[in-house]
């Protein structure tokens, strides 16, 4: 009786660890408290340029709102590609994070052929952080003072006009060989590696024309060495209350409009995707943001919601894809 005893005693004790240790188990498989180490996020632009800036505010939001650690890291090249590539094959556990935009995600997949990353499979939209439309200006010593001008100067100049853009392939680059069908002329493309270089040129007089992001030659059309003669949106810029939409300029309906805004590795869990994009939007639609990351650039204010987003960047590559395949040899 006694062995029974100490058997059955035995049998209670191995049950019992058996059920601390599942229980043990379980508990180490619950989620992490997100975040609870630093965040890296990939900015596929050289520093010191806006969407850098924009990137750099939102980091200082976060860190000093949700006390995040939220680090920069600049990965610029091949269009985008390569810091792209770098996000796409991340651990998708929200620790690497890519400044997503037009470019890379709705562009890249239209104009380039064997892409190293599927943007509509391997990235999930988070926030969208700015919204940004284009401009078309002239270098100052350029006569045209509207498109109308410009359009008649292409035609009749001797040696032709010569228009810069970020690269082939860019927003800039196709918006521009559609505006050369519309207006039936043709300006010659000039593509450097980034907006910089385009910009000095285009201040030296090397090249005449340019359409780029409001923020990209701001400064220099406020000091009168570049002359803006038409926005590629809707309505008026508010830093630029005196230039004409296209459609006020007799060219109805073209638009050229771009974003930016942040974007995770596919697959990361859905808890981690909530949180972040609540506490991004959350900086996005406050004081200082707006105000020094925003306006100051001359971008828009983001009119499309996290819950938007992700439907928002299916339509924006439709879209794209639709003008490229329109433009077909005049992009080559």
């Amino acid at each position: 009786m006694q062995v029974f005893k100490h058997w059955v005693v035995f049998l209670w004790c191995c049950s019992s660890l058996g059920s601390i240790e599942i229980a043990m188990a379980q508990e180490a498989k619950l989620p992490e408290v997100f975040p609870n180490r630093v965040i890296r996020l990939v900015v596929p632009f050289t520093a010191g340029g806006p969407a850098d800036a924009l990137a750099r505010n939102l980091a200082e939001g976060l860190n000093k709102r949700f006390q995040y650690q939220v680090i920069v890291e600049n990965r610029p090249g091949a269009n985008t590609a390569i810091a792209s590539q770098y996000v796409a094959k991340s651990p998708p556990d929200g620790y690497t994070l890519l400044l997503g935009s037009d470019a890379g995600m709705s562009l890249a997949p239209a104009t380039q052929k064997n892409l190293s990353y599927d943007p509509g499979k391997d990235f999930v939209g988070v926030a969208m952080l700015a919204q940004l439309t284009q401009i078309l200006f002239v270098n100052s010593g350029v006569p045209a003072k509207s498109v109308q001008e410009l359009a008649n100067l292409a035609r009749t100049s001797s040696g032709g006009l010569s228009y810069a853009s970020i690269g082939k392939g860019s927003q800039s680059h196709v918006s521009m060989e559609a505006l050369n069908q519309i207006l039936k002329v043709q300006m010659i493309h000039v593509p450097y590696t980034g907006a910089a270089n385009a910009i000095t040129d285009m201040l030296g007089g090397s090249v005449q024309v340019m359409m780029a992001s409001i923020a990209t030659p701001l400064p220099h059309i406020k000091s009168g060495k570049l002359r803006a003669l038409a926005i590629a949106g809707p309505e008026r810029s508010k830093e630029l209350p005196d230039v004409p939409t296209f459609s006020e300029s007799g060219v109805a309906g073209f638009e050229s409009r771009g974003w930016f805004g942040i974007v995770a590795p596919a697959k990361t869990p859905p808890q981690i995707l909530n949180i972040l994009s609540r506490d991004i939007w959350a900086v996005v639609q406050s004081e200082p943001f707006i105000s020094q990351a925003i306006e100051d650039k001359g971008f828009d204010i983001p009119k499309v919601s996290p819950a938007e987003f992700p439907d928002f960047l299916a339509k924006d590559r439709m879209k794209w894809k639709t003008i490229v395949d329109k433009l077909g040899s005049a992009l080559n």
